[in-house]
C-alpha cells in the first residue's frame, strides 16, 4: 500500500466510522460487496458526509443489456434500513409505469435469503417482511424488461407542447446510438414517500435516499458505458464488455450506453483537485464539446465555492435524447442534456436561427423580422436569454447535485425544495460567467417562466404542493421554476446576497445526505438567517400565496388572445391559427427547459 492509499484508507475509517459501507467478500454471492467511500468520493466529500451514511441503503445490482433489442435482465440485492416495525418494503420499479407499455417482469423475490410473496402494482413493488426482523433486511429482486424504442421525430409542431408524464421524458429508452437507463433498477421508497403505482403530475418522481451503490453491467463490446459512479473495473471478452462502477452517497446510479460518441475531459484543481469533468456528444457534434465542458466546469466550480465542494471524483454531461419539452435531466454524478440544446439550438427544434426562421416563414418574413415576437420568446436584450439557454440549463442541472442529491427531497411531494434552488443556483453561476448581465439573465430565465405561464392562460398557485396538484405542466413550470425561484432574489433583497448564500451553504453542511421536506427547508433557512417574522412573511407570500402577478409585475390580462395585434397585423386565418399553436408550444417548451 502506497502512502497516499494508506492515507485515504485512514480518512475513510476515521471520518466514516468504518472502512466500508458494504461488508463481505466481493466473491461471496450471498452477501453484498465491499464499497470504499473514497473510491467515488473526494476527501472533502467524505468529510461532508460524515456519519450520515452509516445506516444508508446498500445496493448491489448486476445486469445484462442488449441495446439492439432493448432487453434488460438483472438482479438487485438491497440491504435496507426499514426499521423494526416495518411490515413491508416498498420499491419503485420505474419500468412498470403503464405508459411504457412494456412487459416489466419480476423473478423470485427473497428477503434475507428466504422466498417472499412480492406484490406488484404497476411501478410499485411491495415485499412483505417476516415477523421479528431486526430492522435491516436484505431484499433480492430479479428483474427484466424491454426498453421502449424512442418515438420517431415529428415536425416542428410535433416537437412542442411541454412536458408529458414520467414515461414521456425518455429516461428509459433506446435509440440507434444511445440507450438511456434512468431509474433502471428497483429502488427503495421509505415509509411516507410518494409511491403512486401510476404517477401523475409533472416533473421528477425521484424520492430515494442517499445510498451506497455498486453496479456491474454487461453490454456488447462496441458500446461505451457512461455512468454516474466511478469505474472500478472494465473487462472485455468474447465480444462483451463488463464494467463495474460504484457510487457512495448517491440516490441512484444512472447509465448511458453510447455508440459513435466523442468525449473531452478536464481535471479540476484547487478545492476540487482531481475531480474530472467529461462531456460526451455524437462525433458530428464534437466541435461543441469544449464549450459544454467550459459551461459545466464553471457551474461545478462556482457552486462548490458557494455551497460546499462537489463531493464526487467525476461528473459527466451527456448529449442524451429526451422527450418533448425536456431540456435536461439531473442524476448523481451526471446530467443529460437534450441533443439540440447541447449543440446550441432549441430542444426539439434544431438550431436557434433555423427555429426562428420557421416562425418567420409563417409570417412571410425572416427570423430577424419578428418584431415584438422576440420579447415574447424571452429574448429581450439582444436575445441573451435564448443565447444562454444551454449554459443556464447546464447550471440548473449541476445545481441539482446540491439540491436533490446532496440535500435530498421527495420530488413528487416537495418539488419546491429542489427545483427553485436549482434555478437560484443557476443565477449564482451566471453571476460568475456573465457578471455584466447576470441580474438580467437571472430575471429573464426565472421570471419569464412565470410570465409565459400567465401568457398561456394558466393561473397562479401555491408553490408548496405536490406535482399532481398543478393543473398543467405550464402552471407547474411557471410557479415552481419561476415564482418560487424568484423568492430567493426577494430573500436577497431583504437579508443581503452574502447572507443568503451563507444560509444555503449552512443548509448543505447541516443536512447533507438527508431528506428534507418544505417545512424542514423553511426552518433551516429561517434559523440560519435568524429571520424571524421577516423570513416567515416572505416564505408565506412567495411559497404558499398567490401574489405572483404583483410580485413579478405581470399584467394578469396579458395573453395570446390578441396574437394578431401583438404581431402587428398581416396574419390571418389558418396561418394565424398555426402560428398561435407554434408560439404556444414554444413558450411552454422554453418555460420547462431544465425542468427535470
Amino acid at each position: 500500500m502506497t502512502s497516499r492509499s494508506a492515507a485515504l484508507a485512514l480518512v475513510s475509517c476515521l471520518v466514516l466510522s468504518g472502512c466500508s459501507l458494504l461488508s463481505g467478500d466481493p466473491e461471496d454471492e450471498d452477501r453484498p460487496v465491499r464499497i470504499d467511500p473514497l473510491t467515488s468520493m473526494t476527501e472533502s466529500g467524505a468529510r461532508l458526509a460524515g456519519g450520515a451514511l452509516e445506516d444508508a441503503p446498500r445496493y448491489d445490482v448486476r445486469a445484462d443489456v442488449a441495446p439492439a433489442t432493448g432487453r434488460v435482465r438483472g438482479t438487485v440485492r438491497a440491504e435496507l434500513p426499514v426499521g423494526t416495525g416495518a411490515e413491508n418494503v416498498t420499491l419503485r420499479y420505474f419500468a412498470g409505469v403503464p405508459d411504457f407499455e412494456i412487459e416489466a417482469g419480476l423473478g423470485e423475490v427473497a428477503v434475507d435469503g428466504e422466498p417472499a410473496e412480492a406484490r406488484r402494482d404497476d411501478s410499485i413493488v411491495r415485499v412483505p417482511l417476516p415477523d421479528g426482523h431486526d430492522g435491516r433486511v436484505e431484499v433480492t429482486v430479479p428483474f427484466s424488461y424491454v426498453l421502449p424504442p424512442a418515438p420517431e421525430g415529428g415536425g416542428l409542431l410535433d416537437q412542442l407542447g411541454g412536458m408529458g408524464g414520467p414515461a414521456d421524458v425518455g429516461l428509459l429508452a433506446r435509440h440507434p446510438k444511445a440507450v438511456n437507463l434512468g431509474h433502471w433498477f428497483p429502488l427503495w421508497v421509505p415509509e411516507g414517500g410518494s409511491a403512486e403505482p401510476d404517477p401523475e403530475g409533472f416533473g421528477d418522481i425521484g424520492n430515494f435516499p442517499a445510498a451506497a451503490i455498486r453496479a456491474e453491467l454487461t453490454v456488447p463490446e462496441r458500446w461505451t458505458v457512461v455512468d454516474g459512479g466511478v469505474r472500478v473495473s472494465e473487462d472485455t471478452a468474447e465480444g462483451r464488455r463488463t464494467v463495474v462502477s460504484e457510487g457512495y452517497g448517491m440516490n441512484d446510479l444512472v447509465v448511458s450506453l453510447l455508440r459513435g460518441y466523442a468525449s473531452e475531459s478536464v481535471t479540476l484543481s484547487g478545492d476540487l483537485d482531481g475531480v474530472r469533468v467529461t462531456a460526451y456528444a455524437p462525433r458530428s457534434e464534437r466541435e461543441v464539446l469544449g464549450q459544454v465542458l467550459d459551461e459545466t466546469t464553471v457551474a461545478v466550480e462556482t457552486l462548490s465555492a458557494s455551497l460546499a465542494p462537489y463531493p464526487w471524483r467525476e461528473f459527466d454531461v451527456v448529449s442524451a435524447p429526451l422527450g418533448a419539452g425536456v431540456g435536461g435531466m439531473e442524476w448523481p454524478g451526471a446530467t443529460w442534456i437534450e441533443p439540440d440544446l447541447f449543440a446550441g439550438g432549441l430542444p426539439g427544434l434544431g438550431g436557434l436561427t433555423d427555429s426562428l426562421g420557421d416562425l418567420g416563414g409563417l409570417l412571410g418574413g425572416e427570423a430577424g423580422e419578428l418584431g415584438d415576437l422576440g420579447s415574447l420568446l424571452g429574448g429581450g436584450e439582444g436575445g441573451k436569454v435564448l443565447e444562454t439557454l444551454r449554459a443556464w440549463t447546464i447550471a440548473h442541472e449541476v445545481g441539482h447535485e446540491w439540491w436533490h442529491v446532496i440535500v435530498g427531497n421527495d420530488s413528487v411531494l416537495d418539488p419546491v425544495v429542489d427545483e427553485p434552488l436549482a434555478q437560484h443556483s443557476a443565477c449564482l453561476v451566471m453571476r460568475r460567467s456573465h457578471p455584466a448581465d447576470a441580474d438580467a439573465l437571472c430575471a429573464g430565465h426565472v421570471d419569464t417562466a412565470y410570465e409565459q405561464m400567465r401568457l398561456l392562460g394558466d393561473g397562479d398557485a401555491s408553490a408548496a404542493r405536490p406535482t399532481d396538484a398543478f393543473a398543467t405542466s405550464g402552471q407547474y413550470a411557471g410557479v415552481v421554476y419561476g415564482k418560487a425561484a424568484a423568492f430567493y432574489r426577494a430573500l436577497e433583497d431583504e437579508f443581503g446576497r452574502e447572507q443568503v448564500e451563507d444560509a444555503l451553504a449552512d443548509v448543505v453542511r447541516e443536512h447533507a445526505f438527508e431528506m428534507l421536506d418544505a417545512d424542514r427547508l423553511r426552518d433551516a433557512l429561517a434559523t440560519s438567517l435568524d429571520g424571524g417574522d421577516r423570513f416567515d412573511r416572505l416564505w408565506t407570500r412567495w411559497m404558499e400565496g398567490r401574489h405572483g402577478d404583483a410580485d413579478l409585475g405581470v399584467d394578469p390580462g396579458a395573453g395570446l388572445g390578441d396574437l394578431e395585434g401583438v404581431l402587428g397585423g398581416g396574419v390571418e386565418g389558418q396561418d394565424l391559427d398555426e402560428l398561435s399553436e407554434l408560439i404556444t408550444g414554444l413558450l411552454g417548451d422554453l418555460a420547462t427547459q431544465g425542468a427535470r
